[in-house]
């Protein structure tokens, strides 16, 4: 990939394509071989004279990079490709301003009503449009430019930040106009979501997509631990529309890494069938259903979502009745599964080429299912805090070689709709929230979330052994 982002600068293979090779690369493959001026002179074979610079390895040629030189040979792979380094560059202040708008706005709504129904209603308001507009984002993702969505979706988001900034200093944030910028923040989200993961495979090779899901979650974790301590201080200091302009703001870095730095991307092209929207996501649904590597992959996360992760709110439960412990022990529960999310994606980043993504699901499964007991079990902060550590690790590894193979194995057409599936699954996690509320009437909530854990484990490691799984590379 060349230094303008695009996919141009790929270098052809004469070698016919590897297996597993996604069509769009394959098709580079065997356009005509650019001979270097050194070679034309002196004849292909000859022994370049002594001013002749150093080749390029044919497989960095191709994915767009440079050679290792001096300590570019510690930078991950992914990173080495100019685009999408400057697409996770920008995705950094982003999710940061992410974190700091949402800690502010369920302030202010306690501030403003001291109701917790209003805070559930606004918080409603910002993930229904998930569950609403994921699927048909994804039918967009495959339909429009990529591109062009996340200038839309990202633009409605700094647009709806700043909005809320001039409601709250002009004194006309009540609950109505924070249920509505919610709204219409949620739905920005949730039309950009698949657009994005989309287009992150069509900025690096296949074997980097691993590299390149890590790298995500890094950012994700470590704004995850850096936005909220931020917001509180700002909160604490100017007060919560400080939070919301900044989200604006922070915003615009991406904006612009979309619209400047990424103007290169081809948009990848949707062969002129005739179908309609409806049709479209109807062909997503049913390639999610009966492909065995997306249907047990897209089963194992559902799994995840509903019974592993729908422990989550009931940390200030466990802090209180288990751990004896107040909001301060609480802020240090969800730093230490921040710590071990970062870890995770850190440590996969550096493994992406020599770890098989199969094995990775096999083994991240049972870790996941023994911490989360853990936690369950824990009545003190010194086994709480290593076993949340250890969820999050295996939290990482688990969504990071699900989330690279469907955007690898997936066929570019229908990366956007079976991607939207992947981001619906993740939006169905209060339902496990709400199923942990029932089991509780009839067992103690913790041994619940212990039983959930097992079942996710279960279903986790059957996904994972599944031929069409355990082959991933």
């Amino acid at each position: 990939m060349g230094e303008d982002g695009g996919l141009g600068a790929f270098l052809p293979h004469r070698n016919p394509p590897a297996a597993g090779r996604r069509p769009e690369h394959a098709a580079l493959d065997h356009a005509p071989m650019k001979v270097p001026a050194s070679e034309s002179a002196a004849g292909i074979g000859a022994a370049p004279g002594p001013s002749a610079p150093p080749t390029m390895p044919a497989d960095a040629a191709a994915a767009g990079v440079r050679p290792r030189r001096g300590w570019t040979r510690v930078v991950p792979d992914p990173l080495r490709v100019p685009a999408f380094r400057r697409f996770w560059l920008g995705l950094w202040p982003l999710l940061l301003g992410k974190w700091m708008q949402l800690v502010a706005l369920g302030y202010l709504t306690f501030s403003l009503t001291h109701s917790v129904p209003a805070v559930g209603l606004v918080g409603a308001a910002d993930g229904l449009p998930a569950l609403v507009l994921g699927l048909p984002a994804g039918v967009l993702a495959d339909r429009a430019s990529r591109r062009h969505v996340l200038m839309a979706t990202t633009t409605a988001m700094a647009a709806t930040a700043f909005g809320l900034t001039a409601a709250v200093v002009t004194g006309h944030a009540g609950l109505l106009v924070l249920v509505l910028a919610a709204a219409a923040f949620g739905s920005a989200d949730a039309v950009d979501v698949p657009s994005r993961q989309a287009l992150v495979a069509d900025l690096v090779r296949e074997e980097q997509l691993l590299g390149t899901a890590a790298l995500t979650s890094t950012a994700s974790s470590a704004t995850r631990i850096v936005g909220p301590s931020l917001a509180g201080i700002l909160i604490g200091f100017v007060g919560p529309a400080a939070c919301f302009g900044a989200m604006g703001a922070l915003a615009l870095p991406f904006l612009a890494v979309v619209v400047l730095g990424l103007r290169g991307v081809p948009r990848t092209t949707r062969p002129a069938d005739g179908h309609t929207a409806l049709q479209d996501l109807g062909e997503g649904l049913r390639w999610a259903a009966r492909d065995p590597r997306t249907r047990w992959i897209l089963i194992a996360m559902g799994a995840l979502a509903i019974l592993g992760v729908g422990y989550m709110p009931y940390l200030p439960v466990l802090a209180r009745d288990q751990l004896h412990g107040g909001g301060q022990l609480l802020g240090l529960l969800y730093t230490m599964g921040g710590i071990g999310a970062l870890a995770g994606g850190i440590a996969i980043t550096g493994l992406s080429r020599r770890l098989p993504r199969g094995r990775l699901l096999i083994g991240a499964a049972p870790l996941y299912t023994a911490a989360l007991v853990t936690v369950t079990r824990a009545t003190t902060a010194q086994v709480a805090f290593p076993a949340l550590m250890g969820v999050s690790l295996a939290f990482v590894a688990l969504n990071t070689a699900s989330l690279s193979a469907l955007q690898s194995e997936t066929p570019a057409r229908l990366r956007g709709r079976v991607l939207a599936c992947y981001s619906l699954i993740w939006g169905v996690t209060p339902f496990g929230t709400l199923l942990y509320a029932l089991l509780s009437r009839v067992v103690p909530l913790f041994d619940a979330i212990a039983g959930g854990a097992v079942a996710a484990g279960l279903v986790l490691l059957v996904a994972g052994t599944r031929p069409a799984v355990r082959s991933l590379r």
